[in-house]
Parts: structure tokens; sequence; C-alpha cells
């Protein structure tokens, strides 16, 4: 007689596609988020509160590889869920008209899904509005007056908002309008929430705008690694639930090159099914060539991308840290390169910004992409 256990693990392994578990690009929703639950709670939160909460405004805080944008359409997915409309959008000199386009584009979509809501018929979600893209450019309504007016509409049939801006960069005249009309609407009770997501140093300018003061009252997650355990754990339940056996060194190898990054998480994932094909066990040779291949595409996605940009005395100073296997002392550094200390604040600072390196603490500064220590040393 077979198992209770063993019937539903067999329904599981029929209802998972190795090629759907991991998804090891930039800009993807994975499959599931490993150790992010706390965040994505907290949003959810927001979402149940009522106007001014703080975290109906979310600050995402971390490096590359983090998963900000995969946390972002998480955020996403979870709003349109509990009956937000969703625009998400890239900072950029557009952002205002991507907001607003994305607003109506999301709307009639939703309403395509829900034709009953409140007795607006589907797909007139811009007119019902009674204000369609071409009539706001021919009227010359400004940003924060066609959202006084789409918030008005989506309030009488019990719609909220939700804006998620990626990528901020630093603060710009779009950032200023989008979060003084944030602040605005806030203020009159609209049902609205804002997520956006950068690097640290990119946020951190935006606090520190005059401007913008009032996000220093947001709530601020800081993404860091993840914990490895839990990556053990999730890495543990999808190979058991896929049919596939791996020891317990292999495991740890596996989850350690991860570093705690969600990046090099399903990065590594992926290949650990793509090499065992139809196999049964996950073998040496697998995680071997697994972690290569892991390695290969960061130099290729990753490094070769952040490097480019880069002067040769950035590189020089890139290297002269990358001497030391975790942080450089500054002093080291400025020996290395046999500079001046107006000369090591510029690149410090300019690296900074690229989020290639961290300011941890006084006097020291760290490398913050992986693997890119040893990629310079030429280990890999």
């Amino acid at each position: 007689m077979i198992s209770s256990d063993k019937i539903e693990k067999t329904q599981k392994r029929r209802r998972v596609n190795r090629s759907s578990v991991f998804y090891p690009t930039f800009g993807n929703r994975p499959a599931q988020l490993v150790g992010r639950d706390e965040v994505v709670q907290d949003f959810v939160d927001g979402l149940m509160h009522t106007v001014g909460h703080p975290n109906r405004a979310t600050l995402l805080i971390g490096q590359r590889g983090m998963g900000k944008t995969a946390l972002l359409l998480e955020f996403a997915s979870k709003a349109e869920d509990a009956g937000y409309i969703t625009a998400r959008v890239t900072a950029n000199s557009q952002m205002l008209e991507d907001i607003i386009g994305m607003i109506y584009k999301n709307g009639n979509d939703y309403l395509k899904k829900h034709p009953k809501i409140r007795g607006v018929s589907a797909g007139a979600f811009g007119f019902s509005i009674g204000l369609t893209l071409q009539d706001a450019g021919a009227q010359n309504l400004s940003f924060l007056n066609q959202m006084i007016l789409i918030t008005e509409e989506l309030k009488k049939h019990d719609l909220g908002l939700v804006l998620l801006v990626d990528e901020v960069q630093k603060q710009s005249v779009e950032l200023q309008v989008l979060t003084t009309t944030f602040q605005h609407l806030v203020g009159e009770g609209r049902n609205i929430v804002l997520a956006m997501a950068g690097l640290p140093h990119a946020i951190s300018s935006v606090l520190n705008d005059e401007v913008l003061t009032f996000f220093n009252r947001a709530h601020k997650v800081y993404l860091g690694p993840l914990n490895l355990n839990a990556i053990s754990v999730f890495y543990s339940e999808v190979l058991d639930t896929l049919g596939l056996a791996i020891s317990q060194e292999n495991l740890e190898t596996a989850v350690c090159a991860t570093r705690g990054y969600p990046y090099l998480l399903q990065l590594i994932g992926y290949y650990l099914l793509k090499y065992a094909g139809k196999q049964s066990e996950i073998t040496d040779e697998m995680v071997s060539r697994s972690l290569t291949s892991a390695r290969r595409d960061l130099i290729d996605n990753i490094f070769s991308p952040v490097l480019k940009p880069l002067s040769d005395k950035d590189r020089q100073f890139l290297k002269a840290m990358a001497k030391d296997v975790e942080e450089s002392k500054i002093t080291d550094i400025k020996t290395r390169m046999k500079t001046s200390d107006a000369t090591i604040q510029t690149y410090r600072k300019r690296l900074i910004d690229a989020g290639i390196i961290a300011a941890e603490r006084r006097g020291y500064l760290a490398l913050v992409v992986p693997y890119l220590g040893e990629y310079l040393r030429g280990e890999i």
C-alpha cells in the first residue's frame, strides 16, 4: 500500500516543472521569495491599515543582487490581490508620464478581470474618470491634478492605488514632484501607497534632500544577504519535491556559494537543475559545474557591465582593495596607489555612487559585489 506522504510528494512533483523553479535573471519575480516573508508581510499590513500608516510608504534599500526588483513585483501582486490598481515604473525623466500611463493600462486590465466592480464596465477605466490621456495633455493638467482626479474616481469604486518606483538613482525634479504629490494625497486621506527601491547611496541622497524629508518617516527596509539556513531549507524542499537527492556536503557547498545573495541563489539553483537533467541525484560534478557556470554568469552579467564604464584609476582603486580578502583600510589603499588623500576621496565617492563599494565603518571600505574581489585577484 502506498503511503499518503508518497502520494503527496508525487502530486507535488507533477505540479512543479524543473524549468519554472528558478529565474536567474534581473527584473523577474522568482517562483518563491526566500527569507523576505517579514518584508512582504509588513507591506501587506500597510495595505490593510488606514491612510498615513508608515508601512504605506516603503523604501527598499540594498546593493545589487539583493532582490529589490523581485520584492517590488511581489508587492504589486499582493496589492492587486487586495484590490489596488498598481503602477510600477523605473525612476527616470519620463517617470511621471509613465505612472499615469500605467495607471490607465492596469486599471483597464483590472476591470477586465473584475467587470462587476461597482457598475463600471470593463475597459472603461480611462473614460470613467472623465479624462483620457489625450484630454489630460490637451488641458495641460499637472501631475498632482491628474492624480487627484484618478484617486477620486478610484474611491467611488472602493479601489486604492499603489505606486512602485524601481532603480531610484538620486534626487530629481520628477522624484520631488512624485513625493510631494504623494504627501499631498495622503494629507487629503486618499487611499494611496508608495514603495521605492534603490542602492543605499541613492536612497541616502533622497533622504537628505530638503524637499523630500517626508520620506524620513517612511518604513525603511535594509536588504542584507539572506540567512544561509533559509537558503538551505529552500534548496532541500525544492530538490525533495522534485525527487532529487543531494548529499549534505554538496548541499552545504551550494548554499555557501550563494553568499546569501538572492541572485546567486537563483543562479546556482537553476544550474543544479539543468545539470541534473533527468537524473535522480545531484552529484559532486553537477555541483562543481553549477558553481563554475554561476560565476561565469556573474562575470558576464554583473562584473563586465559594472566595470566597463570605469576609468583606469577606478579599476586601479578596486584592485588595490582586492588585495584584502575582507574590508580594506583607506590608508592601505592610499599607500598601494601612491596617491594623495584628495584623489582617494574622489575615487572613493565615485565607486560608492556606482554601488560597487561601501563605507561600512569609518576608515574602511568593502567590495559589495559578491566574488568581485576574487575576480580582480584572478582567482575566478
